[in-house]
């Protein structure tokens, strides 16, 4: 039998405009090494390779950001005024990407690699009005983290009748802890009843403002210690999110994520231009393929 020489391989990046999962085309070409090349036998073999792992291709990500309040007070790194947050949302979108609701993306009914959650904690009292003022105008959805205890009881976040409000308009409602207290293993060794509670309480004072229950978390200060994660687990939510400074993009569709320490990109005064930048410079990736 004649041997054969392979050909290099050949790719052609397939790219789906509609923002859905984008693969790679791979062929090999094969010819009989001893007989003319227009007479030779040709075995043209395809493979269609899912590019998940090539990050200009990404498949079904969701970048979460995490912002806290609207005050515009220029006190604290993590406070925009309303208007510096309605040009983010903008700019955002003038990106090219679209903000998702975060169940959407849990339930695996997002696609594309140009998608965004919000999500804001604390509860504080501007988020009432950001949400009638900015982010319903825009039809963008939002999922709020509220402290199960202070919310009603601290004139700077949320009244109670704030909370219900935003739930009958479709604000998604998680638990934030109970008194925003810290869930990692240096509070546990020191107070651990003090985590427990953490995750334990908000649900029922979160049901009674909602009349739903929680089945989401996320972290006070954005950090837990296994102690913390298994609490919340143990309290029967579904999922739980950190937060950090980093912009990391999540496949809910990967095996080996954590369900339990879901990240989330903190929205800081001083990198929000590092964040447009990086989405900026994604987006220009993936528009080289053709």
């Amino acid at each position: 039998m004649p041997k054969r020489a392979r050909r290099p391989r050949t790719c052609w990046g397939l790219n789906n405009h509609d923002g859905g999962p984008r693969f790679v085309l791979c062929g090999f070409i094969y010819f009989s090494a001893d007989m003319p090349r227009h007479s030779g036998l040709v075995v043209f073999v395809l493979s269609l390779v899912a590019a998940a792992h090539v990050p200009v291709f990404g498949v079904s990500q969701v970048i979460i950001l995490d912002y806290h309040s609207f005050l515009g007070s220029g006190t604290s790194s993590l406070d925009f005024s309303p208007a510096e947050f309605a040009a983010q949302l903008d700019r955002f979108l003038a990106l090219g990407y679209h903000f998702v609701p975060l169940e959407d993306a849990l339930d695996g009914k997002v696609q594309g690699d140009n998608n965004l959650a919000l999500t804001i904690d604390d509860g504080h009292r501007t988020d009432w009005s950001i949400f009638f003022h900015v982010l319903k105008p825009r039809n963008i959805p939002v999922t709020l983290f509220i402290p199960g205890f202070s919310v009603g009881h601290d004139r700077h976040l949320l009244t109670v009748a704030q909370v219900r409000e935003l739930a009958a308009e479709g604000c998604a409602i998680g638990a934030h802890g109970f008194y925003h207290n810290y869930m990692t293993s240096q509070a546990f060794k020191k107070t651990p009843s003090k985590v427990i509670t953490e995750a334990t309480r908000p649900g029922f004072s979160i049901y009674r403002m909602t009349g739903k229950h929680p089945i989401l978390f996320a972290y006070p200060f954005g950090a837990a210690g296994p102690e913390g994660k298994s609490a919340v687990q143990k309290a029967g939510y579904a999922w739980a999110f950190a937060a950090g400074s980093k912009i990391t993009p999540v496949r809910f569709d990967d095996p080996s994520l954590d369900h339990y320490y879901v990240p989330r990109t903190i929205v800081y005064r001083w990198n929000i231009a590092s964040i447009f930048r990086s989405l900026s410079a994604r987006r220009s990736s993936r528009s080289a393929f053709p």
